[in-house]
């Protein structure tokens, strides 16, 4: 059977589902991945939960915008009827500026408001505003201490880690990524959440940021996976009787009852641009 390769999508990887390898199995089971991830994703109306860049154009209301994906790592561009935003600043007069809603820090989290001062050129009525912005579930400059050995496996304190963000020295400098035998200055990744760096940078003191799948988000996607192998032995069966004494029924959603709830803490209201 053909391989298949893991994408960015991918809510869980193949080793969270078996320890052992198995050729002949391995590339379905992946394709269910895919498959399952791609549903979730629907089912909860977000591209992707990774970071990410968005551009959205929008009406203001009196609140400000409310934007469609989070949590925000940060705002690129604003532009408010045709006047490009800078960050807001405090200071005396009527200043003009764009601020978002503080993220919080453990997931789901929750929408963010992009808003403006009163000095912003809002008008009589509703204008329009287009924001460019990252987004994403990202753990930002986790510190961390180079080894004599090089490896530095991440924390993942909510999930697991999902794509590289970059890394920077804790005093400044970032560090550039190679695919493998860094040098100095340079890392490279495992793609599960390893780093290795250069002998030279032993002791140094790094600063790791990557993007994670939330942990429960991932168990859901793994419960859904497990569930539909089990469902694929019986294909449209709703109920069996065993010898006549007790009878089995199956309950069959379009979402499992074990995984809607958990999606919707993750479901995005925003309607698309």
């Amino acid at each position: 059977m053909t391989a298949v390769a893991p994408n960015p999508f991918d809510l869980v990887r193949l080793s969270d589902l078996r320890a052992t390898p198995d050729p002949d199995t391995d590339p379905a089971l992946q394709r269910q991945i895919k498959a399952v991830s791609r549903t979730i994703l629907t089912a909860i109306n977000r591209p992707s939960i990774l970071p990410r860049s968005y551009t959205e154009t929008r009406e203001v209301g009196r609140s400000g915008v409310l934007l469609a994906q989070w949590p925000v790592i940060r705002i690129d561009a604003v532009d408010l009827a045709g006047t490009a935003m800078r960050p807001l600043v405090s200071g005396p007069g009527p200043i003009a500026g764009a601020t978002v809603d503080p993220a919080d820090e453990a997931p789901p989290g929750r929408p963010q408001m992009l808003r403006f001062s009163a000095g912003a050129p809002l008008g009589l009525g509703f204008a329009r505003v287009t924001v460019t912005y990252t987004a994403g579930y990202q753990v930002t400059a986790e510190a961390a201490v180079v080894p004599q050995g090089g490896s530095v496996a991440t924390l993942e304190p909510y999930g697991a880690w999902a794509s590289d963000g970059g890394v920077t020295y804790a005093e400044g400098g970032a560090l550039t990524r190679v695919t493998s035998a860094p040098a100095a200055g340079q890392y490279a990744i495992d793609g599960v959440g390893g780093y290795t760096f250069a002998a030279v940078d032993a002791g140094r003191q790094v600063a790791l940021t990557y993007g994670y799948v939330p942990a429960d988000l991932a168990n859901a996607a793994r419960e859904w996976i497990l569930e539909r192998q089990a469902y694929a032995e019986r294909v449209g069966l709703q109920s069996k009787s065993l010898g006549g004494q007790e009878t089995v029924s199956y309950r069959i959603a379009a979402v499992p009852d074990f995984v809607a709830p958990v999606l919707q803490q993750y479901a995005s209201v925003v309607p698309p641009c």
